[in-house]
């Protein structure tokens, strides 16, 4: 069941892993048996094995790029306090323990244990294949695993038979390879990675202010009339100079952007406690009914959509989503309005954000040279990854408004995304209110 939570059902990659690690554990053995005991043999097969499956277990599903950061939490004890971090040291301790036992030099094992897991949070950063998210917290508990296992595989080494610890020959020759392994990866950390403080998430969402609160009331209202009532209202800093006042309405939740107001999100589930559009009953067979519902609900509630463009898409288990976006000169203007309609025929979701086009300079930047710029700041070759529809919208950045090319690269299951200006041609970070625009079909 843990493993099925871990690993979301990778079993391919588990049997993988757990094959490759019992491979390289029997090969260890066979050739550890021609220069020692069969008992000696098999403590080294046993730690080979639990080296190598820490090492599999930690490249599975990254992020597909590195990204050259690691999070710093100088609180080091809650590290242990966590399930995460207990689970790392038992992961780690048979590398200690086995090591300890094969080897008879605990405090080797140790040492070579620190290396082995500073390596792997190296390249869990560094290498573009492997780019899990690097932390200390991973570092202290791994490494301090080895060294519980070490520790008791010294405890147990006093009621085993005596026997030779392993010679000077095989620590120096294990310290020639560790070196250079160790300065190079001292020196990436110098030079090639950002630290990055971590901060502790907090548990107490701050109270909306009655301003706040009552300006979600008046647009919860504006969009459904007086069919629903809010609960208590909560206020989320978005920490860009914007924030989200939220509130749960039915069993769903309502969301207007703060302090603009101009973006209202509603969700209304389940189905059955969705909005009944007066006069546009279900049920809601295709695009072309939950586009009649839609309709007939931006008519009552949203007049001021009328003229832009509509689009119908599907929606993954939850009806169809009818979208309206007004088009100037081949730009997106910032008006929204999104209606989701369930098989119902009842409203399920909502987006609304009602603003007058605004006066935008003229585009520069054409379509070709827009990806190059994308692709070059990416770090991407011509052509690499496959495109996402790019679309010229206008958006509030800083307070101004501009012009903007919201582009997009899918790099297998990793979507890179970002917007590069229409006029001067730089990259910036693509807006939080604008992250989940939905392009024109």
């Amino acid at each position: 069941m843990l493993i099925e939570a871990v690993f979301q059902d990778e079993i391919p990659f588990l049997v993988l892993a757990l094959t490759f690690t019992l491979a390289v554990g029997l090969l260890t053995l066979v050739a550890a048996r021609r220069r020692t005991g069969t008992r000696r043999a098999v403590l080294y097969g046993l730690w080979a094995a639990s080296a190598t499956g820490p090492a599999a277990l930690t490249s599975w599903s990254g992020s597909g790029f590195a990204d050259f950061e690691c999070s710093v939490n100088p609180d080091v004890l809650t590290a242990l306090t966590g399930t995460q971090g207990q689970l790392n040291l038992l992961l780690f301790m048979p590398y200690g323990l086995f090591g300890a036992l094969a080897t008879r030099r605990p405090l080797f094992t140790a040492a070579t244990g620190a290396v082995f897991t500073l390596v792997i949070e190296t390249v869990q950063t560094t290498v573009p294949f492997v780019s899990r998210l690097c932390d200390t917290d991973d570092l202290v508990t791994n490494t301090l695993g080895a060294c519980a296992g070490a520790l008791a595989g010294a405890v147990l080494l006093r009621f085993l038979p005596a026997g030779a610890p392993a010679g000077r020959r095989f620590v120096r020759r294990t310290a020639v390879v560790c070196t250079p392994a160790l300065a190079l990866t001292a020196l990436v950390w110098l030079v090639g990675i950002d630290l990055v403080r971590y901060t502790q998430p907090t548990t107490e969402v701050p109270a909306a202010t009655q301003a706040q609160a009552k300006a979600l009331e008046t647009a919860l209202t504006d969009a459904f009339g007086s069919t629903y009532a809010l609960g208590g209202s909560s206020y989320f800093d978005n920490g860009d100079g914007v924030g989200t006042v939220s509130a749960e309405v039915a069993s769903g939740f309502a969301e207007l952007s703060w302090p603009d107001g101009e973006r209202f999100t509603a969700h209304l589930l389940p189905e059955d406690r969705g909005y009944a559009v007066p006069g546009a009953e279900g049920p809601v067979a295709g695009a072309g009914d939950a586009k009649k519902v839609a309709v007939a609900y931006a008519k009552e509630y949203a007049p001021w959509a009328a003229g832009a463009r509509v689009t119908v898409h599907r929606e993954d288990g939850e009806g169809w989503t009818v979208s309206w976006r007004r088009l100037r000169d081949g730009v997106v203007m910032p008006m929204r309005l999104d209606v989701t309609v369930a098989a119902s025929g009842r409203v399920t979701g909502l987006t609304a954000r009602d603003v007058a086009d605004p006066e935008l300079p003229d585009a520069r930047v054409d379509e070709a040279r827009a990806w190059r710029i994308f692709e070059r700041a990416q770090g991407l070759r011509p052509g690499e990854g496959k495109r996402e529809r790019p679309v010229l919208l206008a958006q509030k950045w800083d307070g101004r408004w501009y012009v903007h090319w919201l582009m997009g690269i899918r790099l297998g299951e990793f979507p890179r995304t970002g917007v590069v200006d229409a006029v001067d041609g730089s990259v910036h970070e693509v807006p939080v209110a604008d992250q989940s625009d939905v392009p024109l079909r």
